[in-house]
C-alpha cells in the first residue's frame, strides 16, 4: 500500500517537474517493483534533489506548489465519492490522467502526454481510471465544495507537457475549466458519461 502511494508521487513528480526522473521510472520499472536497493535509492532521492533545486529557482512563489495541485481537485473528490476505498496515491494516478487528458483537450498539454502517463501507471500497477461508482456528476459535486473554488470557478492546475506545467514562466499556475470540459475530460477513459 506505502509503496504505491510512493510510486504513484513518483509519476507525478516526474510528469510535472522533472521528465528525466519520469524517463527513469520508465526504464528502472521492473527493478523498483522488485525493490532493488540502488533503484529504489534513486527512486527516492531524485525528486528531493528536484525540488530543492525549484525551490532555489522560486522567486517568492511556493515553487512545491504546482506538485501539490496536479490532480488535486480530482484525486480528493474520488477518495471522497469512493468513500476512502480508492488508496490516496492511486487516486493521485487517476487525477493526473484526467488532469492531462483536460489539458490536452483544451490545447493546453502537448498530445500524447496523458497516454504516457497512463503507461507508465499502469506499469507500476496502478490504476488510471475513475471506479465504477464514482459518476462524473458526484465529482463534480465534490470539486465544486473545495474551499479552493471561488466564485463558483473550478480551477486546475495543467501539464504543458512532460517534466513541466503550464504557466512555469508566466506564473499563472492554474486555469479555469468549465464543467462541460470536465465531463469531456473525466469520461474519456469511462465510456458514456453518466
Amino acid at each position: 500500500m506505502q509503496l504505491s502511494t510512493g510510486l504513484a508521487q513518483a509519476v507525478k513528480h516526474g510528469a510535472i517537474a522533472d521528465a528525466e526522473y519520469f524517463a527513469f521510472l520508465q526504464t528502472e520499472g521492473a527493478a523498483i517493483l522488485a525493490k532493488d536497493g540502488p533503484a529504489l535509492d534513486a527512486w527516492y532521492s531524485a525528486p528531493s534533489r528536484s525540488r530543492r533545486r525549484s525551490r532555489r529557482r522560486a522567486s517568492g512563489r511556493r515553487a512545491s506548489g504546482r506538485l501539490c495541485t496536479s490532480g488535486f481537485l480530482i484525486d480528493h473528490a474520488i477518495e471522497a465519492t469512493s468513500k476512502f476505498e480508492v488508496l490516496h496515491g492511486e487516486a493521485v494516478g487517476i487525477g493526473m490522467v484526467y488532469q492531462a487528458q483536460l489539458g490536452e483537450t483544451m490545447g493546453v498539454t502537448a498530445k500524447g502526454t496523458a497516454e504516457r502517463i497512463v503507461v507508465l501507471l499502469e506499469q507500476y500497477r496502478l490504476p488510471v481510471e475513475r471506479p465504477d461508482g464514482a459518476s462524473v456528476d458526484q465529482l463534480i459535486e465534490v470539486m465544486r465544495g473545495d474551499k479552493k473554488v471561488r466564485g463558483g470557478e473550478i480551477r486546475f492546475a495543467v501539464p504543458k507537457e512532460i517534466g513541466g506545467m503550464r504557466g512555469e514562466k508566466k506564473g499563472a499556475w492554474t486555469v479555469a475549466v468549465e464543467e462541460k470540459q470536465i465531463r469531456e475530460s473525466v469520461g474519456l477513459r469511462t465510456g458514456p458519461i453518466p
